[in-house]
């Protein structure tokens, strides 16, 4: 792990904290993945959940790092997915991409959402569910799934300025 002499960049973040964030979103979901799906391929028999965001699908204003690395772990499983499939393979992964859930992100991230929060067991329940049913995509909760469309039609300007606005008020 690399430590830098300072721990704030021009933006304000802090520098390693986002380091480690990555190291965690980015790199650990990437290497567990490959050296799963290597097996798991091979004997044509698995399946992988990977945990994204809806943060992923938005531009992530003063969450930036967050944001990214939640798209990274979007883009990764969603392309691994269709890999697999044109291979016909067997082996199953699947992306959970949940808005704020009831768990100690709050405390860790320093925010405070203005959605109300889905239940851990409700998240865990309706994700098991939809893997059964072959889902890819896996978004709990009506307002998620709206935020879901919404990114696809509006400008990501606009998304941004949205979240900033969003951010900003957590902050407060």
């Amino acid at each position: 792990m690399l430590v830098l002499e300072y721990s704030e960049n021009l933006l304000g973040t802090d520098l390693n904290k986002e380091l480690n964030l990555i190291d965690t979103n980015v790199k650990a979901v990437h290497l567990l993945s490959k050296l799963f799906l290597k097996d798991m391929v091979k004997q044509d028999h698995g399946t992988i959940l990977n945990v994204s965001s809806i943060a992923s699908f938005a531009p992530g204003p003063l969450m930036a790092a967050y944001y990214a690395s939640k798209a990274y772990v979007t883009r990764l499983t969603l392309s691994i997915d269709a890999e697999l499939k044109k291979k016909k393979s067997k082996v199953k992964i699947h992306l959970l991409c949940p808005g704020p859930v009831d768990t100690n992100f709050n405390n860790v991230a320093g925010v405070h959402f203005s959605l109300k929060p889905l239940s851990s067991k409700y998240v865990v329940e309706y994700t098991l569910k939809q893997m059964k049913k072959g889902k890819t995509m896996i978004i709990p909760g009506t307002v998620n799934k709206f935020i879901r469309v919404l990114s696809k039609i509006a400008p990501e300007g606009l998304a941004a300025k949205v979240v900033y606005k969003n951010q900003t008020r957590k902050r407060n």
